[in-house]
Order: C-alpha cells, then sequence, then structure tokens
C-alpha cells in the first residue's frame, strides 16, 4: 500500500506538467489543421520567388575559383581499376618452340591399382606459364577411368617445363600430355 502511496504522490508532481504540454499539443494541432489558427500574410507567402531562364553564353563559363590560403589540390574522379588480363595459353600450332619438361617427379602408381595389376593411360591438358610452372591441369581421357586420374595430375602439376617460345619471347602454352600406367614396368616408387 506504500507503494502505491508514492506513485500517487508521483502523478501529482508531474500533473502541472503534462496539462502545460497537452494544452501546447492541442493548439498545435488546431493551427495545423485546415480551418484552424490563421497565419499572417508573412508566413503565408513565399519569402524568395525563383524563376528560371534561358542560360546566355556568359553564363556557361565555369566559375571563378576562390582565393585559398593553401594550395589547392584538384583531385580527379577514381576510375575503376581495370581487370587483369587473362593469362594466354597458345596451341602447340601457334609456336616456334614447344614447351619441354625439364623437372619430372616421379609417378606413384595407385597402390589398389599395382596390387591388381591394372594398366591404364591418362591424357591430361596442361596450361604451362611462361615461367616454366603448371597454372593448371584437366583430365582429358582415362582409361580405365576411375583409378588413374588423381595420381596422373598430381605428377603434371609438379612437373616443371622449359617454357614455350614464340618470336624469341617465352609465353603461355597448352599442351596433352599423356601418362602411362604400367603394373609390369620398372617398381613404383616408394612414398616413404
Amino acid at each position: 500500500m506504500v507503494q502505491g502511496h508514492r506513485l500517487i504522490a508521483s502523478a501529482r508532481h508531474f500533473a502541472g506538467p503534462v496539462a502545460v504540454s497537452l494544452a501546447l499539443h492541442a493548439a498545435l494541432v488546431a493551427a495545423i489543421a485546415p480551418g484552424g489558427l490563421e497565419l499572417p500574410s508573412a508566413l503565408r507567402e513565399p519569402a524568395l520567388q525563383v524563376r528560371l531562364a534561358a542560360a546566355s553564353p556568359a553564363d556557361t563559363k565555369p566559375p571563378a575559383q576562390p582565393a585559398a590560403s593553401f594550395p589547392v589540390r584538384r583531385v580527379e574522379p577514381l576510375l575503376p581499376l581495370p581487370r587483369p588480363a587473362r593469362p594466354t595459353y597458345l596451341r602447340s600450332s601457334e609456336l616456334d618452340e614447344r614447351a619441354t619438361p625439364i623437372e619430372m617427379p616421379p609417378l606413384v602408381y595407385p597402390e589398389k591399382a599395382y596390387l591388381n595389376r591394372i594398366p591404364g593411360t591418362v591424357r591430361v591438358r596442361v596450361y604451362i606459364s611462361h615461367e616454366g610452372s603448371v597454372d593448371k591441369a584437366e583430365i582429358v581421357t582415362a582409361t580405365p577411368s576411375g583409378h588413374f586420374e588423381e595420381a596422373a595430375v598430381e605428377a603434371v602439376r609438379r612437373t616443371r617445363f622449359k617454357p614455350a617460345l614464340k618470336h624469341g619471347r617465352r609465353v603461355g602454352s597448352q599442351k596433352v600430355v599423356e601418362v602411362s600406367f604400367d603394373p609390369y614396368g620398372p617398381a613404383p616408387e616408394d612414398k616413404r
């Protein structure tokens, strides 16, 4: 009961300011409503009137620069950066000298295929940079499929090439490399 009594005392304390605020809001609404409070003529008419006219040749010159107490640097608008050019990989027929392998990693024969004595061949399209590294390798064909693709791509990706030449300059090139897997050939390299 004590808390309720305090609340009533608090409401009495704010009763005066709330009543004043309500009276001001009511007067404002009455002034805004149509047919409400009459505004003086100075407030009803616009103080500034703008007239548009055709521009004369004298008006088209650029505005004079204001004098500045410090040097003003003109800032050019930012242009979008050009996209980097996609590398071009020339075909063997477009080259003067084809890319040749310099450093070939050992070919790892997949264990399951080796134990089952499954032979295979994978043809891989290799994209060689102008520096001689392999940028990308894609499978063209694999016989039989599902056994040797991963091992062939891994071996081709780690191969270093002497870059191809066109007009005496090193260029990016592409070529198809055939990787053969023979279970009866030399023993595969040990992974250890």
